[in-house]
């Protein structure tokens, strides 16, 4: 008899609608027939998933994990701080609010779809960000709308799912700040006044899907780089809004291009978020990329 691989299976109980409890047993029995040995774990707090992938991934030959963005993050983390060759491989369950990441890998919004697809799919090498020191999976943000996902509350976050993002950001337009910067990369070095920027790996930013013919790659040792200029009338704050809508980037507010290094110096420290939490506030930043610094199973239909 072939011997079963040992899984990992955490959940974050309190992601989302709480959508993958009533799941749950449907899941472990579509993992225990595709072949593994299946150990469930609730997270009990933040960074637990973390915390757990560091002191026991080497038990397992797979880690799953079921949750928003932000415990998909926290177990990147976990694996991304573990020797190269020592990085059990990912698999995701999505089952948060808005789940950017899944989207942009292609990953099933259905609990029970997205576990065949652990089952059936293969492993994909993925780029990993580091913030200072701090590794992310999608995306670094400062300026407007950045605390959008880490203030709307979870209460919101559950019922109205991705429209709590949407009206909370809306806010936002009443009143923004701008920040004096200079962003410095062997593909541009300028210095202006930005409302908003983003270094990012995902197709998929607040639930919106880029879906024109610059969405980034997730495996190509870049990432994307957006920035936002002050617009200094209402007829430019229009024009920078229509043209993220239709993702058209010939506008001369916006600037973007790819890099697998920036650094971002300010005089006065600013806010940032990482993958929808809080970044902290830093006024000298460098992000990077770690090419294919871990895998996660993917569908493997074109």
């Amino acid at each position: 008899m072939e011997k079963k691989k040992k899984l990992l299976l955490m959940f974050n109980p309190t992601s989302g609608k709480s959508q993958i409890k009533p799941n749950l047993w449907n899941i472990i029995d579509i993992l225990v027939k595709g072949g593994y040995d299946v150990t469930v774990y609730p997270t009990q707090r933040r960074m637990d998933a973390h915390d757990t992938i560091i002191n026991r991934a080497k038990e397992f030959d797979i880690i799953v994990v079921c949750g928003g963005d932000g415990t998909l993050s926290e177990s990147v983390s976990g694996l991304v701080s573990l020797p190269k060759g020592k990085r059990t491989v990912l698999g995701y369950i999505p089952s948060g609010s808005t789940n950017d990441f899944g989207s942009s890998l292609e990953i099933p919004f259905d609990n029970i779809d997205a576990a065949k697809c652990i089952v059936e799919g293969s492993p994909m090498p993925c780029d990993c960000g580091m913030f200072g020191e701090k590794p992310f999976i999608y995306i670094a943000a400062f300026g407007m709308f950045t605390d959008v996902s880490y203030e709307t509350p979870q209460r919101a976050k559950n019922i109205l799912g991705h429209a709590a993002y949407v009206l909370e950001g809306f806010k936002r337009f009443k009143d923004y700040s701008y920040y004096h910067m200079k962003v410095e990369s062997k593909e541009l070095e300028t210095e202006d006044d930005f409302i908003f920027g983003f270094v990012s790996n995902t197709s998929s930013i607040g639930g919106f899907k880029n879906r024109s013919e610059y969405a980034p790659l997730l495996n190509d040792g870049l990432f994307e780089c957006v920035l936002i200029k002050k617009p200094n009338s209402p007829a430019d704050l229009q024009r920078i809004l229509s043209a993220l809508v239709t993702s058209d980037f010939d506008c001369p507010e916006l600037l973007k291009f790819t890099t697998d290094k920036v650094r971002f110096i300010s005089s006065e420290k600013i806010k940032w978020t990482t993958d929808g939490e809080d970044g902290g506030e830093h006024s000298d930043i460098t992000v990077k990329v770690m090419p294919h610094a871990y895998s996660i199973v993917v569908s493997n239909e074109e």
